[in-house]
């Protein structure tokens, strides 16, 4: 018998970019941008390979994050997945790492988190479980808000936090920042994972001093790195919404004199790049360690 929960919780919900048109057969690839991928299985050079095999390490990443945190439920359906539960700390910090391996690991992908009613069948078996609410409906739509590689909120999500746990919205308030749409003029408000990226559990700014700040510079540096340079990215550049999602992803990941460290540095990319290597992206690594230090 299928039992039916009503709680109030966290929701996260995050989709792959430019997945829908990669299985349509929309973008015209070539080599290059199949060898990245497919090589290692031996699979032949199509997008239903690519796209299979890009699926393949979103669910490998769901999966490792899911067996780190207990209290947190997963849900995959195909190129998206829904994270939800009534700890809203862990739902949060698994959001921020489900996107930061997803960039790491070579895909781009767009989330947004919301608060408030979900409804949730309560046994797991082999059809997976569901969800709906206002929460749930909230979520997907901040989600498709924004330009590259945001988590959305909603102006009321901040004091949702505080008031579930005050000690970890003290612990991580500089991160939910609003910013102005250059599309439409329009002021959102988001989760500035890329600032933290591979959130801990124990991470708070009360914490951070120079060194700390230079860690984290570099990571969410890297991260930019990694879409400018990684032939894994190759496929969305190929068209011009998936273009336009790689270069936002760089222009804010690479931000200097960010408003949240205040740490200014030599790597401002706007652009993305036609030769992708991962020789390339080594040697630029490199040159991100070599400022750091």
């Amino acid at each position: 018998m299928e039992l039916i929960n009503k709680i109030d919780g966290a929701v996260f919900y995050v989709d792959i970019l430019g997945f829908g048109v990669l299985t349509q057969n929309k973008i015209n690839l070539q080599s290059e941008d199949f060898a990245i991928w497919l090589d290692r299985y031996s699979l032949p050079y199509d997008n239903q390979n690519l796209a299979a095999s890009i699926l393949a390490k979103f669910r490998e990443i769901l999966l490792k994050i899911s067996e780190d945190y207990k209290s947190v439920t997963i849900s995959q359906l195909s190129d998206c997945a829904f994270v939800w539960s009534e700890n809203i700390k862990d739902v949060i910090i698994v959001a921020n790492n489900i996107m930061s391996n997803c960039i790491s690991e070579g895909v781009l992908c767009r989330g947004g988190l919301a608060y408030g009613e979900i409804i949730e069948t309560s046994q797991s078996h082999k059809l997976g479980r569901f969800i709906l609410g206002n929460a749930v409906t909230e979520a997907v739509k901040l989600e498709g808000i924004a330009k590259g590689c945001r988590i959305m909120i909603n102006d009321e999500f901040p004091g949702n936090l505080f008031t579930a746990n005050e000690n970890f919205s003290n612990d991580i308030y500089p991160l939910f920042q609003s910013f102005i749409n250059p599309l439409d003029f329009e002021t959102y408000d988001e989760f500035k994972w890329y600032f933290v990226p591979f959130m801990n559990d124990t991470f708070s700014f009360k914490d951070i001093n120079t060194k700390k700040k230079a860690f984290y510079t570099n990571h969410r540096l890297k991260l930019a790195n990694k879409i400018g340079l990684d032939p894994k990215f190759s496929w969305n550049a190929r068209n011009s919404l998936g273009n336009i999602h790689l270069k936002s992803s760089i222009n804010f990941l690479s931000e200097t004199n960010d408003s949240i460290f205040k740490v200014s540095h030599n790597f401002n990319w706007e652009d993305v790049y036609d030769n992708r290597s991962v020789s390339s992206l080594k040697r630029a690594e490199k040159l991100i360690d070599d400022e750091i230090r």
